[in-house]
């Protein structure tokens, strides 16, 4: 747990500088925050289809931005939920499980944090879904599924948080999508595709802004193993984790396609096997997990959308994920 310098983007650890999740044979890949910045929520990794997995719950402290477990701690899920997304209201949060091909679903306490299954607790996807995003208007679903090559796409009830597939359910990928980023416009989408070499490039979509159906929109070309994307707030700039060469690319958003250009210097370097990036609220800051450096790389955005390095912070062991609470600094 980090406190932002809101002049420099630096982290410094809070005290405590971390708080325990839960039982994870196989660690914790995904992190969620809601968007009041109240509470937090880390999805618990199992070994398999045997061991129930958990989600741990959090309180925000406002001030210092220290995590309290709720009570009770964890409510389970799915199987090995790889991926974790929480909707634009803070009334919801959804696992994407890819040890049992499903989305679990659950309410938020708005009082307490604490979460509890829908009715049904669950919903289909493809073959392992490895990651599910909701799209900024809070009202469609996505999760991209590595083994069959897809996104599932589906709608929510605004009442329930129940999803309903979209017609269709799905739509192509490239080669072992890792995850969905919407704009925050809500107009583009994009995936990268882990395992696409030699081309190694991210999917592009459009977004129907009725249905939710993403319309394919070509690809653009990233480094080797492209596993995580950002765009800023402005939806002008878009950043790809490249997991196997140590970097991120760095593009231009065409404002009325969604096509992504290369910036020039196309890309800049992260520490060791980075895997996850996210931009701050504000657009001035960006950070990188690396899960082989134990750091985050800190990143400033310029006017031109390129980064300039800014520092790294020490973490934990293989760091993943990354969430920052907006307004807390």
């Amino acid at each position: 747990m980090y406190t932002v310098d809101p002049c420099t983007g630096n982290l410094t650890a809070t005290t405590p500088p971390a708080v325990a999740t839960g039982a994870n044979a196989f660690g914790a890949e995904g992190m969620a925050v809601d968007p009041a910045g109240r509470f937090a929520y880390v999805a618990n990794l199992m070994s398999n289809a045997t061991d129930a997995a958990t989600i741990a719950m959090f309180t925000i402290d406002s001030r210092t931005g220290v995590l309290t477990p709720t009570t009770p701690a964890t409510v389970p899920t799915g199987y090995f939920p790889q991926g974790i997304g929480i909707d634009p209201s803070g009334k919801f949060v959804y696992t994407a499980n890819s040890d049992d091909n499903t989305v679990s679903m659950f309410t938020i306490n708005s009082s307490t944090g604490v979460l509890t299954p829908t009715t049904p607790p669950t919903v289909a996807t493809g073959w392992s879904p490895l990651s599910v995003t909701v799209d900024p208007t809070g009202r469609f679903v996505y999760a991209a599924n590595q083994d069959d090559d897809t996104i599932s796409m589906y709608t929510i009830n605004s009442s329930t948080g129940v999803l309903t597939p979209t017609t269709p359910a799905t739509v192509l990928a490239g080669a072992s999508p890792f995850g969905v980023t919407v704009d925050p416009s809500g107009k583009f989408a994009y995936a990268p595709n882990a395992y696409s070499q030699p081309n190694n490039f991210v999917s592009q979509y459009i977004v129907d802004s009725v249905t939710g159906v993403l319309t394919p929109n070509g690809f653009a070309e990233a480094g080797n193993s492209p596993t995580s994307v950002a765009v800023d707030p402005s939806s002008k700039f878009a950043y790809v984790v490249n997991r196997q060469d140590n970097t991120v690319s760095m593009f231009t958003i065409d404002p009325a396609s969604g096509s992504l250009t290369s910036n020039t210097p196309a890309t800049i370097a992260t520490g060791q096997q980075p895997f996850a990036i996210v931009v701050d609220p504000s657009g001035k800051f960006a950070y990188v997990t690396n899960q082989d450096g134990n750091t985050v790389s800190i990143y400033t955005l310029n006017s031109d959308g390129t980064l300039t390095a800014a520092g790294t912070a020490a973490t934990g062991s293989d760091p993943i994920a990354v969430a920052i609470i907006a307004g807390r600094r």
